[in-house]
């Protein structure tokens, strides 16, 4: 399965026939001109100037279009991706105007030939929050928001409106793991992403995202990544 190890994006075109695939990076399809037809499991979606839409890694998608049509599609490595957006599922989202506005700013990318430059690897973060933003409940966001703070399920509890006890049991169920494993994979996630674009020391890694000495981002990625953060950012960078 084909894999990329950087963000890219294109304006692209798609034709009448059926194509059906999968592929290892994420991508996402905002529209330009015309409409799109995407189906994934149980989704039949049309794409069009009110609708774009997220394809997630390892998603068996079928697309086609019946009339002219150009879309901006941003392919995503999927290491760039926290856990909780891999799911075999597309997300569609309607069009709003920090869409549109983060469009503005991919598209100004694309005619400056910049297209694998940094300035895309600034923005993703930007777009990723948004990816987060409109699915995910209070509490999540607040991590999202929050993770480099101390954060208690005592705070995340009253978020959502729910004692502590059973915020635990919803939080497992809504997410797959528990809150204090969730706060890790964001702050290993965006220390991912602060190895990869900066050339900050890995000691200010570790506090930027919440961590008070290095050693513990060190374990860290030990635990969840089986390589040190030096090794990891030798690796992508």
């Amino acid at each position: 399965m084909e894999t990329i190890k950087e963000i890219v994006a294109e304006r692209r075109t798609y034709t009448a026939t059926q194509d059906t695939h999968s592929h290892r990076y994420a991508q996402l399809i905002l529209p330009l001109e015309g409409e799109l037809f995407i189906e994934t499991g149980t989704q039949h979606l049309r794409l069009d100037h009110h609708t774009l839409f997220f394809v997630p890694p390892e998603c068996d998608h079928t697309f086609h279009a019946v009339v002219r049509n150009e879309f901006l599609v941003l392919d995503i490595p999927h290491f760039m991706l926290a856990k909780s957006k891999l799911q075999n599922r597309g997300i569609s989202y309607k069009l709003n105007n920090q869409w549109k506005g983060i469009r503005y700013l991919i598209l100004n990318e694309i005619d400056k030939q910049s297209l694998h430059g940094p300035a895309l690897k600034e923005l993703y973060p930007y777009i990723s929050h948004h990816l987060l933003q409109e699915q995910q409940p209070k509490s999540i966001r607040y991590i999202h928001e929050h993770y480099n703070e101390n954060i208690t399920v005592d705070k995340l509890a009253s978020l959502e409106h729910y004692h502590r006890s059973y915020y635990s049991e919803w939080f497992l169920e809504k997410t797959g793991k528990s809150p204090s494993a969730y706060i890790r994979e964001v702050r290993l996630n965006k220390a991912k992403e602060l190895l990869r674009d900066t050339d900050l020391p890995i000691l200010h890694i570790a506090i930027q995202v919440g961590l008070e000495h290095q050693s513990s981002l060190t374990r860290l990625f030990q635990k969840y990544e089986e390589i040190t953060p030096s090794q990891f950012r030798t690796k992508y960078k």
